[in-house]
């Protein structure tokens, strides 16, 4: 069953990372709700690893209130995982589980993008893509301009 999560993930890519896709990354789907981070890192052989952290970035109002100590928390959470090949990058699905009043604004997703490549570059850990999604739909990054 894993294993049909992973390539569901891996066919959900961009098309603009198929060269990183031919490599099959590990993908990284991280769940983030109030002061918890759960990850599972799937892998191209079908098995993954699940990790919980639990920290107080959060406050009543907004998931990430703390982006430092968010960032710290996630990259506490992925040196659980172990590291891949020094020329693979991972790939990596954010999901808000937490019921917001109006969703997530576009700072919001831009802030938890952020996080995530900073968190991931504390953990030495290679990312080329992630998304961020909101109870399980992606939400795109509007432009500014």
């Amino acid at each position: 069953m894993n294993l049909s999560i992973y390539q569901s993930h891996l066919d959900n890519t961009p098309k603009q990372y198929r060269v990183v896709r031919l490599f099959r990354p590990p993908i990284y789907i991280i769940e983030l709700s109030n002061n918890q981070l759960i990850a599972v890192c799937y892998y191209k052989d079908g098995s993954s690893k699940r990790y919980q952290i639990n920290a107080d970035f959060s406050n009543r109002r907004m998931v990430i209130a703390d982006f430092n100590k968010f960032t710290k928390a996630l990259a506490e959470l992925l040196k659980k995982f172990p590291s891949h090949f020094l020329w693979v990058s991972a790939l990596a699905s954010i999901d808000v589980t937490e019921t917001l009043v109006d969703g997530l604004t576009n700072i919001e997703v831009k802030v938890i993008t952020e996080a995530f490549f900073v968190g991931a570059v504390q953990a030495k850990r290679r990312v080329s893509h992630s998304t961020v999604s909101y109870q399980g739909q992606i939400v795109p990054l509007e432009k500014f301009g």
